[in-house]
C-alpha cells in the first residue's frame, strides 16, 4: 500500500524521504491509497484540517497523531512519521508533572525497533529489565543520543557506569525549577566522574514566568556542568505572547555559542563530604564562589587543591 505522511509543522525529527510532505499537494503530487496527516502540536490542529482538505484530490486521508488522539498505547513503528533511527521502547510516564501533556501511564514493549535516537518519555521509569533490554541493543549502536530525556533523579553511580559502556553523543536531563539545580549538579557531578564531559550533558530548561528567576537557573544549569537548553513555555493553543526580553533570552539560551562566551569564566566544581559547589576562576585564581567557598575568592587554584587534597575531597575541571 501506498501511504503519503503530511505533516503541519518540519521539526529535526520529522521524517525526509519522498513520501513525506509539510504542505498542499500540486499538479505533479502522486496520488497514494492513504494520506495521512500526523498531527503533533495541538496548535497545528487547525492547519491540520485544512490540510486534510486539500489532500482528498490524492487518495484516502486519515488523520491522527498525540494532538489529536493523545499518547499511544501502541508499539512504535520506525520511519513512519519519526525520521529513520529514531526509536520509542516505551510510552507515558507516571509523573504527572503539571506542565507536561503526557498523561499516559508508562507502559514498556519488549520488541522494538533498533536505533540510535532514544525518545522515550521517561525510559529510567522502567523496569531494570527493560531498560537492560533497550542498553543490550544500544550496545551495537553509535552516536547515541537520548533526546526524550533522562530522569535526574534516577541516575545514581550504578546508571552513570551503565551508561559510560555506550557510545553516546548526547544525553538530556532537565531542570524546569530552581529548587532541582542541588539534584542536577550532583547527577552532573556523576556524570563527570563516569568519563562525560559538559559536550555530553544537554538540559532542557522551561521558561517563560520570571525573568529573573529563569535567567539564573540557566546559569545555574551551565555552572553544574550541563549545556542548558531554553525553552519557552507553550501551552495547549500556542497562544502566549512573550516579550521582546524572554525571546531574546530564548534565543540566547539555546545557542551554546553564545552563552559559552557569557559563561566563559566558570571553570571547577568541588566535591566535599559535606558539600557540592562551583568556583569561578580567571587567570588561574578565584574570583567567585557559593557562600561555603567564599574564603577561596582571591586564592590560586593551586592552593585550593593543595586544601581539597588535605580534605580528601575532590576538584573537577569542567571543559
Amino acid at each position: 500500500m501506498k501511504i503519503a505522511r503530511v505533516f503541519p509543522s518540519k521539526t529535526s525529527h520529522s521524517p525526509c524521504d519522498q513520501d513525506c510532505y509539510f504542505d498542499t499537494p500540486d499538479l505533479f503530487t502522486p496520488e497514494y491509497n492513504e494520506i495521512h496527516i500526523s498531527v503533533t502540536f495541538t496548535w497545528d490542529i487547525k492547519k491540520a484540517y485544512f490540510l486534510a482538505e486539500a489532500w482528498r484530490v490524492k487518495g484516502k486521508v486519515k488523520i491522527g497523531g498525540v494532538a489529536i488522539d493523545g499518547e499511544s498505547d501502541q508499539p512504535f513503528q520506525a520511519g513512519m512519521y519519526l525520521k529513520k533511527g529514531i526509536t520509542i521502547t516505551s510510552r507515558g510516564c507516571n509523573n504527572n508533572c503539571k506542565f507536561c501533556q503526557v498523561r499516559h501511564p508508562l507502559i514498556e514493549f519488549d520488541n522494538f525497533p533498533k536505533g540510535n535516537i532514544i525518545q522515550d518519555n521517561n525510559l529510567l521509569q522502567c523496569s531494570d529489565k527493560h531498560i537492560d533490554l533497550v542498553f543490550d541493543m544500544l550496545k551495537n549502536q553509535k552516536q547515541i543520543i537520548f533526546s526524550g530525556g533522562l530522569d535526574k533523579y534516577r541516575i545514581k553511580s550504578k546508571m552513570a557506569e551503565k551508561l559510560r559502556g555506550l557510545k553516546i553523543k548526547t544525553l538530556w536531563l532537565a531542570c524546569d525549577h530552581s529548587s532541582e539545580i542541588n539534584v542536577l549538579r550532583n547527577t552532573a557531578l556523576m556524570l563527570y566522574k563516569a568519563g562525560f564531559t559538559r559536550n555530553h550533558i544537554y538540559c532542557y530548561v522551561l521558561i517563560g514566568d520570571n525573568f529573573e528567576e529563569n535567567e539564573n537557573r540557566l546559569k545555574e544549569v551551565y555552572r553544574a556542568g550541563a549545556m542548558p537548553f531554553a525553552q519557552l513555555y507553550k501551552n495547549k493553543e500556542n497562544n502566549i505572547i512573550y516579550s521582546k526580553e524572554f525571546k531574546q533570552l530564548a534565543r540566547q539560551w539555546s545557542r551554546p555559542a553564545i552563552y559559552k562566551n557569557i559563561m566563559k569564566k566558570v571553570n571547577y566544581w568541588i566535591g566535599l563530604k559535606y558539600a557540592c559547589f562551583g568556583i569561578t576562576t580567571e587567570n588561574d585564581i578565584v574570583i567567585k564562589s557559593a557562600p561555603i567557598g567564599k574564603w577561596m575568592i582571591g586564592k590560586s587554584i593551586s592552593e585550593i587543591k593543595k586544601w581539597i587534597l588535605n580534605k580528601k575531597g575532590e576538584i573537577i575541571k569542567i571543559v
